[in-house]
């Protein structure tokens, strides 16, 4: 009987540590204030979609960005959609990077300094190897949205605004998110010369009348002008939803600069036949025609380099007829230097390597400037040059999601959509599958003497097959 109780009063001694225990960690967990990833709470970046709970990331560099108060901020990342890379910055400076590849929530946590600082989450992958949304932000503290920057830009690009390989050298390894980063661009630091907000709408392979093609035919699968008005190009479906279908609201950000940097895929097709050219300049014309009826009030800088120059003076010509015909003004064109291989070397499939991207970055700036007489604001160390997939944390803390606390939205629509998505996906092919399992073996068929000259290729070509079968039922015709 002594032994018994003796017992009986131990198992209640430590019950009682126990609880103690629990409510201090209780304690801990109510400091931290959860926040919803809306414009009342953040500011956006690039082209994001309020779905339920949920705000989607989609294109290279989409993310969220605000100051707070207090020790630590928490992302919860639904990675439902497949791997995806980010990077986090704290007072402007690259604190972490890394990745998530489950199916679940992942909790990205950073430390912060005493005070108020500024906090930005980004996505460094490009939509069409996935997507993925923000949950909730968690801070033991309060935030809001960083002002509104004095310039904006919007990027429209292929491989090589995606920062398609750009963490790894030619030879090393395949293409994949975890050598891809969209901070080390020449569109990510053209932005950041001027301290410009920024939005990408960036696709690898992707062109204007072909997408990178190895044959005699158009590929029609990846053309920009057939899904400029959706949120993203991406195989990746979230909550049972095919993303690619989602309409993406103009009124939510409309830049005052749109650069279009597209081209090197179509040469793959155009190969300087006459006639192709002619194809070309004429798709390019209608797509300024598109571009302006969106962004009505925007200056546009048509630009070609770092792999190839070739459709250059097609596109000056596109540029003057478009003017013709039009009266716009407001449309200009400029080119770039094909990279420099002898002193930067490649980056994955003869991409641009990171050196070759500040080169591009450095003179589109300075075109930037000489045309519209843009400042540039004093150089701030990043940190992201310093960092390599080397230092790549895998995010892979899944936490549970407790609803929100803090001074939150509650919106009935998506946030930056236009109209609600469409629920019928029977006929599209599912590709969140094809995307991970293709994510870690996604190579460029270029295999030319000329890598320079050659596509900026960044999805093979049985992927760029698939997104036709994808994209077949939302695809424009003309």
């Amino acid at each position: 009987m002594k032994k018994f109780i003796a017992g009986f009063c131990a198992a209640a001694i430590a019950a009682g540590c126990l609880g103690v225990t629990a409510m201090a960690d209780t304690e801990t967990t109510d400091k931290l204030v959860s926040y919803e990833a809306t414009s009342d709470n953040v500011k956006l970046i690039g082209r994001t979609y309020r779905k339920g709970d949920s705000t989607i990331l989609g294109y290279s560099a989409s993310g969220v960005e605000f100051k707070c108060t207090g020790t630590k901020a928490v992302f919860n990342v639904n990675g439902s959609a497949g791997p995806a890379r980010f990077g986090v910055f704290v007072n402007g400076k690259l604190a972490k990077q890394g990745y998530i590849k489950n199916s679940k929530t992942d909790a990205i946590e950073a430390a912060l300094p005493e005070g108020e600082c500024t906090v930005k989450l980004i996505k460094l992958s490009e939509a069409a190897q996935s997507v993925t949304a923000i949950e909730s932000i968690e801070v033991d503290g309060k935030i809001q949205p960083t002002e509104k920057a004095k310039h904006s830009i919007e990027f429209i690009g292929d491989s090589i605004t995606c920062g398609y390989g750009v963490e790894t050298a030619l030879g090393k390894e395949q293409f994949s998110i975890y050598n891809e980063n969209a901070a080390k661009t020449y569109a990510y630091k053209t932005a950041q010369n001027f301290g410009a907000d920024y939005s990408f709408v960036s696709v690898s392979g992707a062109g204007v009348i072909s997408g990178y093609t190895n044959g005699k035919d158009r590929n029609e699968s990846l053309l920009v002008p057939d899904f400029y008005d959706k949120l993203c190009f991406t195989w990746s479906w979230f909550n049972g939803e095919e993303v690619a279908k989602y309409d993406w609201d103009f009124s939510q950000y409309q830049p005052e600069l749109v650069v279009v940097n597209l081209g090197t895929n179509d040469n793959s097709y155009t190969k300087n036949d006459e006639t192709k050219c002619a194809e070309f300049a004429k798709g390019y014309v209608d797509f300024i025609k598109e571009i302006r009826e969106k962004n009505p009030n925007a200056e546009i800088l048509c630009t070609l380099g770092l792999m190839g120059q070739e459709l250059y003076p097609t596109i000056e010509k596109a540029v003057a007829d478009y003017t013709a015909e039009t009266g716009d003004s407001k449309v200009k064109a400029t080119e770039l230097s094909v990279q420099d291989s002898n002193a930067n070397g490649f980056a994955v499939d003869y991409h641009p390597a990171a050196a070759s991207h500040k080169t591009a970055a450095d003179e589109l700036t300075k075109a930037i400037s000489d045309i519209y007489g843009w400042e540039t604001v004093d150089p701030v160390d990043d940190g992201v040059d310093a960092m390599t997939k080397d230092n790549d944390e895998n995010f892979d803390k899944v936490v549970e999601i407790s609803s929100s606390t803090g001074n939150s939205s509650e919106e009935a629509k998506p946030e930056g959509s236009s109209s609600e998505p469409a629920k019928d996906s029977s006929t599209v092919v599912s590709s969140s599958s094809a995307a991970t399992t293709n994510t870690n073996s996604t190579t460029n068929p270029n295999s030319t003497s000329n890598p320079n000259t050659d596509a900026a290729m960044g999805i093979g070509i049985g992927l760029a097959a698939l997104a036709g079968a994808a994209m077949i039922a939302t695809k424009r015709k003309k």
